[in-house]
């Protein structure tokens, strides 16, 4: 087993099922997980130990058990630095005894298979509570990571900053709003969970420790992401008692990570690799981007190590590629267009990931991947010799025009009187004086699988049609808009699904319902307009009441994959619906409510049905999101708002969309519902 494959480590592992503790036994161990920078933390903590011929790393990112068994095999006695997988975290602890945990970070990524974040950090807190023969180094600016740490007996902090925080407006501990301060570090929630003093900082180009003393940080790697992920580094290696000045220089000489930031020649067409797989991700890496001129290719799979679901991709502000020609490829491209057009985004489609290289003309390209399309890419390059750009005769595809309509100004809720009683706000289409109103229903809680963007699809159809739009963002904690015309509610996770349940209780929304208005509930959104939904013990809470449907928990296992469902006869919808589930409810339709479609494939509502529909009222547990798979359905959605038949639109790379996972989704590898436990 000594080649360090991960093959070698499985076959190991099988034969002896305690080899970690065996392989780990006398020897000094770190451990890095988080859901962003792990393989590149790993990387600077390796270099300030003293580089690979010294300590045993997974430098490969096989972050799995076999993977770690191997690289333990492959250099006996040696210190190690392992990359490890956020869900086996407990296990490697347990197995290795580490000297070092080093908590990154944690946010929504690959929700089909790692979980929804907050359960990630619950794991975090078990695993760790026992954890007293070593030290946690631990990210001090994101309060799941702070949440999920605090059980360990010993906690060194480092204030490692946290631009990404969707995933962290409610307090885990109390399920409370969590206030970070304006333009300062701190935050806290109401039961105490707070920020807590960091013996290291990240500010600016400097590392500060408890005393105040700076220290410049240099690296060959770019980026605010990657100075965090130095200064945890910097932590780890501090704990396992290496000199600060000789860890800085050692990390300083590191100027790329298994391909990530080196410039490779194709052709005539230089290329940076940069790799992002989640929202999180790409905020950091937009800033990086940010100021430059040169096409964007972006590379986007949907395998089991990026998840099954590519729905992230609409919590990601690819509108700040606006002015920018972007070229999507990959497997899901298909996907990534679609998100591009309702961006505004000029861009074209180009299936081959090295044709796409060249497809700008421009002679240098950024190329970001997700993590497998990034590894096909580095796989090719190196497999085939560099060729011309394109066929003799042949020229770049053309890149879609840009749509300025297809970018609506997004608004926070402004001050408003409501409609006085039984007073119907209806907008129409085609006078383009009277706005629209869409407001998305409390995004910072019902926001966690790219439902949000179900609100970008519905006012951009609408602009694209001459319509005046306003599209509103209705966080919690304020008053919901009362004049709304549709309003649209995503999923979330148990926590913010009970918040958000707890506010819209006294809001306008049955008053908006009763004066016309049209809604849409996705999934915890579903649940909530119903009579009941479980919390997260499964006791019955109390719904809104828009539809007469009650969910309950399942029988102990999540319904994950992708759903396809027929329209029933007496549905207002005459298309199929195709979309991505990923929940644990049974729903139970009552008789004042139709069920929306019939199932082919998936789980629905757990009875052979999908979704439910009363007068104005729709939910459904698709994401994709559902309005960019199934754009009948947003439609249907305006004509429900407007009162008027939508004219028909140019809707060329939704049906291409449409077509191409209503194949995938009737190919035997799809035709299994995936599940696994709540």
């Amino acid at each position: 087993m000594g080649s360090g494959s991960v093959v070698g480590g499985r076959v190991g592992l099988a034969l002896e099922p305690d080899l970690l503790a065996r392989l780990g036994r006398g020897r000094t161990a770190a451990l890095v997980t988080g859901t962003n920078g792990k393989t590149t933390t790993t990387r600077l903590l390796v270099s300030a130990l003293g580089g690979t011929g010294r300590v045993a790393t997974n430098a490969v990112g096989s972050n799995l058990p076999a993977g770690l068994a191997a690289a333990l095999a492959a250099a006996p006695g040696r210190p190690a630095v392992l990359e490890v997988d956020e869900g086996y975290l407990g296990r490697a602890a347990d197995a290795l005894a580490p000297q070092v945990v080093v908590l990154l970070n944690l946010s929504r990524d690959q929700l089909d298979r790692v979980s929804e974040v907050r359960m990630v950090a619950a794991r975090f807190r078990e695993a760790l509570a026992h954890f007293d023969g070593g030290t946690v180094v631990a990210n001090a600016d994101d309060p799941l990571v702070v949440w999920g740490a605090s059980s360990a007996p010993h906690v060194s902090w480092v204030g490692a900053g946290q631009l990404w925080r969707s995933d962290a407006v409610g307090c885990p501990a109390c399920d409370g709003p969590v206030v970070f301060d304006l333009g300062g570090a701190g935050w806290s929630s109401a039961c105490g969970l707070h920020r807590p003093d960091p013996v290291l900082s990240l500010d600016g180009d400097e590392v500060v420790d408890a005393a105040g003393q700076r220290l410049p940080l240099r690296l060959s790697l770019p980026g605010r992401f990657n100075r965090a992920n130095a200064v945890m580094a910097l932590g780890a290696a501090q704990v396992l008692g290496v000199d600060t000045a000789r860890a800085l220089s050692s990390m300083a000489s590191v100027g790329d990570v298994e391909g990530r930031f080196s410039v490779v020649t194709h052709g005539t067409v230089h290329a940076r690799l940069l790799l992002a797989k989640n929202p999180a991700g790409w905020t950091e890496l937009l800033d990086l981007l940010e100021g430059g001129d040169e096409p964007v290719v972006i590379g986007i799979n949907a395998r089991i190590a990026d998840g099954h679901d590519p729905s992230w991709l609409w919590d990601v502000a690819f509108e700040r590629l606006a002015g920018r020609h972007v070229v999507a490829t990959g497997e899901r491209a298909g996907d990534l267009a679609v998100r591009l057009r309702y961006a505004g985004v000029s861009h074209a489609v180009v299936d081959d990931q090295l044709d796409a290289l060249g497809a700008s003309g421009a002679p240098r390209v950024e190329y970001v991947g997700n993590y497998t399309a990034f590894q096909d890419l580095r796989r090719r390059l190196a497999e085939r010799p560099a060729r011309a750009r394109l066929a003799p005769g042949h020229g770049p595809p053309a890149l879609r025009p840009f749509r300025p309509a297809a970018t609506v100004p997004v608004a926070r809720q402004p001050a408003e009187t409501a409609p006085s009683a039984g007073q119907k706000r209806r907008r129409r289409l085609s006078d383009g004086v009277s706005a629209l109103r869409v407001v998305v229903v409390h995004p910072d809680l019902l926001g966690t699988y790219g439902d949000a963007g179900n609100g970008r699809v519905v006012a951009a159809r609408a602009a694209w049609r001459g319509a005046s739009v306003e599209l509103l963002l209705a966080s919690s904690g304020r008053p919901l808009p009362a004049a709304g015309d549709l309003y649209l509610l995503g999923g979330g996770e148990d926590g913010p699904e009970l918040q958000a349940g707890a506010e819209l209780t006294s809001s306008p929304l049955g008053q908006a319902v009763a004066q016309g208005a049209a809604m849409l509930g996705v999934c915890a959104g579903y649940q909530l307009l119903g009579t009941s939904f479980p919390d997260a013990a499964g006791a019955s809470r109390p719904g809104l009441g828009f539809l007469d449907v009650c969910t309950v928990k399942g029988p102990g296992r999540r319904a994950v994959g992708e759903l396809l469902a027929e329209p029933l006869a007496s549905s207002p919808l005459r298309d199929a619906l195709t979309g991505f589930e990923n929940h644990s409810g049974h729903t139970r339709l009552g008789q004042w409510v139709a069920p929306l479609a019939h199932v082919r494939y998936g789980v629905g509502n757990g009875d052979g049905t999908e979704g439910a529909w009363s007068g104005n009222v729709f939910g459904t547990y698709l994401h994709g999101p559902v309005l960019a798979r199934n754009p009948a359905f947003a439609d249907l959605l305006l004509s429900r708002a407007t009162g008027e038949v939508p004219l028909a639109l140019d809707d060329d790379e939704e049906q291409a969309l449409r077509a191409e996972r209503l194949s995938a989704v009737q190919h035997p590898a799809w035709r299994r519902v995936r599940v696994r436990r709540s």
